[in-house]
């Protein structure tokens, strides 16, 4: 799912553009109903009184997911509408192409679908801007459920002294795939979960070649100022960022330092790949058995498990210093502030993110579920396929007490990633001295403030 990670991206590239009205296809603040104009109008005394019956409702869901995956969540819901006599839920498909522009001006037009799938980035921007229903206090009410989610998964999605403007649902992870025949032939042990960076560097030396003059690395992944926290931090220094949902400070500290100096020495010497290689054909190379190890989000697992049988490979958390630290990052559902029905609504949002990815993620194993009980599946369905290294790594990264933001996820990360980019690879290519790593800072620094 660096699917989802682009799509994420993808969100926050869009989410400030502010739209016209859309015409309506949503249950948030409908016209009455036939049925309910009816009984509106209908003032005359009875000389029976009927009992009053509810008037059904419809929830609606927009995704920006694949027709066969809606279809996978709408077989689901149908056992949640049997369930709950007089909720039925409509889904409402979009295209990612042009998502985070259509549901922004499906909220600002006040059509918004009850229920939406969105990023963490845009979860933020729109609760910043008073666009997303708070459900803390129905979440107070529901502790046994709330507490079901891994732990931290929750604090990325509230905001403004706690209210909580959705669920997470998915989470992408990222680890190490390895090779095992690669390593074997190298003479290397197969990593284990609790490696170090050190053991990493040497096994990507060890795994690198020029044979025939061709550049064989030995490690291809990429490394930005927020995955070098993970060294950092592990170290005991500080993290680039010193929050997920609104850092107020960024740091490089003598730690941070010292992780990248280890990244541009094995650059430097050609075991790891330089940070503008294209890695456009490493997971079809890495089938091919011509990839020793990659660093990539958790998602390929089920690519390889589907289309290469015959690949020996392995499935590593990323190392440490001295303690775990990792990134992670969710996708989920959030509904506009203006949902009329929060108790039909609610129920749906809970059987989502919990019986619905149950059942839907051993057919579509792509991410752990935010919630454990739901994760439990993808877990088995892993294990089943002869693959439970992915899913006890996995498990072992979601169970890290010290999480870092993937990337600045606020509203001011458009104006400071420029800053990144003019600085990091040059520096991490020796092209730039370390020391140009303060002036990032110093001017990523003024946007914040």
């Amino acid at each position: 799912m660096k699917k989802h990670h682009a799509r994420a991206s993808l969100l926050l590239a869009v989410v400030m553009v502010f739209p016209f009205a859309l015409s309506a296809c949503s249950s948030t603040d409908k016209a009455p109903t036939s049925s309910t104009s009816a009984a509106a109008t209908t003032n005359a005394p009875s000389a029976t009184k009927e009992p009053t019956k509810a008037a059904p409702i419809e929830v609606s869901i927009m995704t920006w997911e694949s027709p066969s995956m809606n279809e996978k969540i709408m077989a689901s819901m149908k056992k949640f509408e049997t369930a709950n006599p007089g909720i039925t839920v409509k889904m409402i498909p979009a295209p990612l192409s042009d998502y985070g522009l259509k549901i922004n001006q499906m909220i600002t037009a006040n059509q918004g679908p009850d229920i939406f799938m969105t990023g963490n980035d845009m979860v933020i921007a729109n609760g910043a801007e008073g666009r997303l229903y708070d459900w803390s206090a129905k979440a107070a009410g529901d502790k046994e459920f709330m507490d079901g989610f891994y732990n931290g998964v929750l604090d990325a999605w509230k905001l403004d002294g706690g209210k909580l403007y959705g669920l997470p649902g998915l989470l992408n992870t990222y680890g190490y795939f390895y090779n095992k025949k690669l390593f074997k032939e190298a003479g290397l042990a197969e990593p284990k979960a609790g490696w170090t960076y050190d053991e990493m560097f040497a096994d990507a030396l060890k795994l690198s070649s020029k044979k025939g003059g061709v550049q064989q690395y030995g490690l291809y992944a990429t490394v930005d100022p927020f995955k070098l926290s993970l060294y950092s931090v592990s170290a005991g220094g500080a993290p680039f960022a010193n929050g997920i949902v609104k850092p107020t400070k960024v740091e490089i500290s003598p730690q941070f330092i010292e992780g990248l100096e280890k990244y541009k020495a094995a650059i430097a010497n050609g075991s790891m790949i330089p940070p503008n290689f294209d890695q456009t054909n490493v997971i079809s190379n890495f089938k091919a058995g011509t990839v020793a190890m990659t660093q990539q989000g958790q998602w390929i697992a089920d690519d390889l498990i589907r289309t290469a049988p015959n690949l020996d490979w392995g499935f590593v958390p990323g190392p440490v210093v001295n303690s775990q630290s990792e990134i992670y990052d969710a996708v989920g559902w959030s509904s506009p502030s203006n949902i009329k029905n929060p108790d039909a609504i609610w129920k749906v949002l809970k059987y989502l993110d919990s019986t619905m990815y149950a059942e839907v993620l051993p057919q579509n194993p792509v991410a752990p579920a935010a919630h454990k009980d739901a994760a439990k599946a993808y877990f088995d369905f892993l294990t089943s396929s002869k693959h439970a290294d992915v899913a006890e790594g996995v498990n072992h990264i979601l169970q890290s007490k010290n999480v870092q933001p993937v990337r600045f996820l606020t509203t001011w990360a458009g104006k400071a990633n420029p800053f990144v980019e003019a600085s990091w690879n040059n520096v991490l290519t020796g092209k730039a001295p370390v020391s140009n790593l303060n002036d990032m800072v110093d001017k990523i620094s003024k946007v914040i403030k």
